[in-house]
């Protein structure tokens, strides 16, 4: 096992039932400000949420979790004209001190995923973080653990005997955008 961690996310897109519970659990219990969020859902299938594809009697209907893909090389961390995104050598984990942010926006710009998002109240940018605190202790990030359907799992990415890195190797897991060459830490199956 590695020295370091590297944390990542894989989900299941065949569990995702697009109920929104990872949304609202992270804005609740990270305590979002304002219009921010965190974590949304995208139709896997067609250009609108909850629109089935498809005709009777095979329709589908299915969905793309989205958050923050704690990048190898991320292009808010590349980008970020006053430093304050970072990475975390030790985990992984990308962040923004909001003591540092000038709230230009340009990290969601740069963004291939669109992860950071305005805090419209404090008037920084805000991102998903991977529950960080709660990542060190060992606890799942709160979109995994209040995922009804299991469709998120958490884990070292750097432990090969870890859940998400045996899921990636045995379920092909799949980078989103993997063009944009930012080496995303979330994966699809």
């Amino acid at each position: 096992m590695a020295e370091t961690k590297r944390f990542g996310m894989v989900i299941d897109t065949r569990h995702c039932v697009g109920c929104q519970t990872c949304t609202v659990s992270c804005k609740i219990s990270n305590e979002v400000p304002g219009s921010a969020h965190w974590n949304h859902i995208e139709s896997l299938t067609g250009e609108m949420l909850y629109q089935p594809t498809g005709s009777f009697p095979y329709p589908t209907l299915a969905f793309r979790p989205m958050l923050c893909n704690h990048c190898d090389y991320p292009a808010c961390v590349h980008n970020c004209p006053s430093g304050a995104m970072g990475k975390d050598p030790e985990t992984g984990i990308v962040s923004v001190d909001q003591e540092v942010c000038i709230a230009c926006g340009y990290c969601d710009w740069v963004c291939p995923y669109g992860a950071p998002s305005v805090d419209d109240v404090n008037h920084v940018m805000s991102k998903c973080n991977f529950c960080a605190e709660r990542a060190q202790e060992g606890d799942e990030p709160f979109c995994v653990a209040s995922c009804p359907a299991n469709a998120r799992i958490f884990g070292d990415l750097n432990d090969p005997e870890s859940e998400v890195s045996k899921l990636i190797h045995e379920r092909h897991g799949e980078q989103y955008l993997p063009e944009a060459g930012t080496g995303p830490c979330v994966f699809y199956i």
